[in-house]
């Protein structure tokens, strides 16, 4: 894959392992966001160093598709979210990745929506709440009519 020695995601895919990672394709991993507290919040990243789909292959745009609809799936059976938020900026990190974000009811109205951007960054989950949910996910995902 083609990668940047600069980038934050880069360097997180040439790690040996990730404990935070429940879901991988040929063209992308799905790991368990670290930015807040928010259970089942999920980053779909591309392997290959690309800044949007713009610059992705048919084969990958195609794929991104079909990810992102079983990613979506995978948050509703964990969290039974009402809502699934859905979002690619790239100006932090400059390469392809897709929060995705549950939206239950336990989420403050004011949070909800447009508000979700301005949802505190910490605390962040705590280490036993990220191995359990990306246990269960991964559980899931075994279990469910998923192939990577």
């Amino acid at each position: 894959m083609t990668q940047d020695a600069q980038c934050l995601i880069c360097k997180r895919q040439e790690e040996e392992s990730n404990p935070d990672i429940v879901l991988e394709t040929k063209s992308f991993v799905v790991r368990h966001s670290r930015e807040t507290n928010i259970l089942g919040y999920l980053v779909i990243e591309a392997k290959r160093h690309i800044l949007d789909l713009t610059e992705a292959s048919d084969e990958e745009a195609v794929g991104y598709g079909w990810l992102l609809k079983q990613v979506m799936s995978l948050i509703r059976k964990l969290t039974g979210a009402e809502r699934i938020y859905t979002f690619s900026l790239g100006e932090a990190v400059p390469h392809f990745h897709v929060h995705v974000i549950p939206r239950t009811d336990s989420l403050p109205r004011y949070f909800r929506g447009r508000g979700i951007m301005s949802y505190p960054l910490e605390p962040g989950l705590k280490e036993e709440q990220m191995q359990e949910v990306c246990k269960s996910l991964r559980y899931i995902v075994k279990t469910s009519a998923i192939e990577p």
